[in-house]
């Protein structure tokens, strides 16, 4: 077991975390969540003794291995075999069978085995560096943001992979529903704090949420009860009889600890503007190919229309043409063969790589969002605020902030820009759980048609109501959702390379498709569990317009609706009470 006594972190005025006594044990699978900010990378580099804490202290059993994810993006070893391997010990023999098999599962083919490093994208560079932190068993290893750049299907692989790992980890992740698949434990960092609570992530926040309310209704209770004291102070003070008895009560008051107010934590918040679309289809594609060379085709043949609302998913394996579909559609790429027809008067919102390049480095950030037109000043520092950009930071270079930061510039450009279309490539890469969530409701909110690339599954299930699939070297379009995609066809892909390059392949498979069926019927559960969620709010706003409703007749003292409003919140109140039992039951067999 490893033991956290007294540690404290701060950096100038900002306290990280103070006084933190926290023991991670041999086996836990650990999801460590908070605010971007709240200090979870540097928690890790002072497990790894990258950084050292001001106060406080580590103990770390002998022989205890710590490894963790590496962010650089330097390779020695001229291929990515060999550059996997070299994380092995010097006197490891035959052992190449488990990088090549971390690789495949990652999304690599047995021809890139012998590829340098170099000539993949950053984005492949990422999971080479995570193929080798996995190759090697640790007793514990530390895992910071391994899903940016995992499509679906590595993402699965990964799922399976970590709930197979021998030893304990630690998982810093914006996907929150990838979090809740794969751990024991979550650690959450919070008003400069570690709590730690067996199972997911939602289930701690809750906690910490429903403690934070019932603290808050506590210390407004004791804030009424001590201006009482305080009046019977003032008012018999004077008083010869009762001085003793006022004495009393000022002792008392002393000795009562003083709970102070919670400070606000400022949340991000999201709200794309829309323009009503008057043209029957959106974009139309006709017969579209593309390649980026002659020999090499990426795209064949592809023809989709688009309607007013629609929530389009392109999903499939990275490499495969995803991004760049989504160009063509904007028009940012010319089609090889084929077309693509758009209104000429449609208002199009773009959020991808290419809008990330398109800022301009020596500009400050409230310099670049103030380049939409039409948006006054005070409105775009208003954005800033809800985009957590304060004070001093809107006048931070773009050349100087974090991908993250960056990322939320583009959306901020994005969300000032009016729209009949929204294109999203990956918008939820550097965002936080809270971010991710805010997102997803800003575009389930939106009134136009969204077109959108993302590998979080949460978001697809949440959203998507037809599909773009890149899946088994064809592209299809589906006129349904992700949860039937799923219970429907799956992925093809994922049922031929789950094991392969693996040993024990029979036993394997059959593992792999019970978990399968297993993570399908956990995800209906969930599904359900939702819906339980709107019905018992529908519920809860119905009951309180009856309640107000039942305040009129009482004062109009109408005896015979007093007696209806009463049956009728007793009815509500009865199916709340059932709807809290089902879901209750529900969340029991959701593992």
């Amino acid at each position: 077991m490893l033991t956290i006594l007294g540690l404290t972190k701060y950096y100038g005025n900002q306290v990280l975390f103070k006084d933190v006594d926290l023991n991670i044990g041999y086996k836990e699978k650990i999801g460590l969540v908070g605010r971007n900010g709240s200090g979870k990378s540097t928690f890790l580099k002072i497990l790894l003794g990258d950084e050292s804490p001001q106060e406080g202290k580590i103990e770390i059993p002998k022989g205890y291995t710590i490894r963790s994810l590496e962010q650089h993006l330097k390779f020695q070893e001229k291929t990515i075999l060999a550059q996997v391997c070299s994380a092995l010990p010097k006197n490891s023999f035959n052992e190449d069978w488990k990088a090549k098999s971390i690789l495949m599962g990652l999304g690599f083919s047995e021809a890139d085995f012998d590829r340098s490093p170099l000539e993949f994208s950053s984005g492949f560079q990422v999971r080479i560096r995570l193929a080798e932190a996995l190759v090697l068993e640790s007793d514990l290893l530390l895992l910071d943001e391994p899903t940016n750049y995992l499509d679906i299907l590595s993402l699965r692989w990964l799922e399976r992979f970590l709930k197979s790992w021998k030893g304990a980890f630690i998982l810093v992740t914006h996907d929150q529903h990838f979090m809740d698949l794969v751990v024991t434990h979550t650690v959450a960092i919070h008003r400069g704090q570690m709590r730690k609570m067996r199972g997911g992530p939602i289930k701690l926040l809750e906690h910490i949420k429903k403690d934070e309310e019932i603290y808050e209704k506590t210390r407004q209770n004791q804030e009424k009860k001590r201006e009482k004291e305080d009046e019977f102070i003032r008012k018999f003070r004077a008083g010869a009889r009762s001085a003793g008895l006022v004495q009393s009560r000022i002792k008392s008051l002393a000795k009562q600890e003083v709970k102070e107010k919670l400070d606000n934590i400022p949340t991000i918040k999201f709200q794309f503007r829309s323009i009503p679309c008057k043209s029957d289809s959106v974009v139309q594609a006709t017969d579209v190919s593309f390649g980026y060379s002659k020999d090499a085709t990426l795209i064949k043949n592809f023809s989709l229309t688009t309607f007013p609302g629609d929530r389009i998913a392109i999903i499939g394996r990275n490499g495969k043409g995803k991004s760049t579909l989504l160009r063509l559609l904007h028009q940012t790429l010319e089609p090889d063969s084929g077309k693509v027809r758009m209104p000429p008067t449609l208002a199009v919102g773009y959020f991808g790589v290419d809008s990330i390049k398109a800022l301009r480095p020596e500009k400050s950030i409230i310099e670049e969002l103030n380049c939409v037109p039409g948006i006054p000043e005070q409105e775009v520092r208003n954005l800033c605020g809800a985009l957590l950009f304060r004070g001093d930071d809107i006048k931070k270079r773009i050349s100087t902030i974090s991908g993250g930061e960056k990322s939320r510039v583009c959306l901020g450009k994005t969300l000032l820009s009016p729209s009949q279309l929204l294109m999203l490539d990956e918008p939820t890469n550097h965002l936080d759980m809270e971010s991710v969530q805010a997102l997803s409701e800003a575009i389930e909110k939106y009134q136009g048609t969204v077109i959108f690339v993302t590998h979080n599954e949460a978001m697809l299930s949440r959203l998507a109501t037809r599909l773009v699939l890149f899946d088994n070297n064809e592209i299809r379009v589906l006129e349904y959702g992700y949860d039937k995609f799923l219970s429907k066809d799956g992925w093809s892909e994922e049922d031929e390379s789950a094991f392969k390059a693996s040993k024990g392949d029979s036993d394997n498979k059959k593992q792999y498709l019970d978990e399968k069926e297993h993570r399908k019927q956990q995800r209906l559960l969930k599904n359900q569990v939702e819906s339980l969620e709107k019905d018992i709010d529908k519920l809860e706003k119905e009951k309180v317009k009856l309640s107000e409703s039942l305040k009129d007749v009482c004062l109009k003292k109408d005896v015979q609706a007093i007696k209806e409003h009463g049956i009728l919140l007793k009815d509500i109140q009865d199916k709340i009470d059932s709807k809290y039992v089902e879901m209750e039951q529900k969340m029991e067999e959701i593992e």
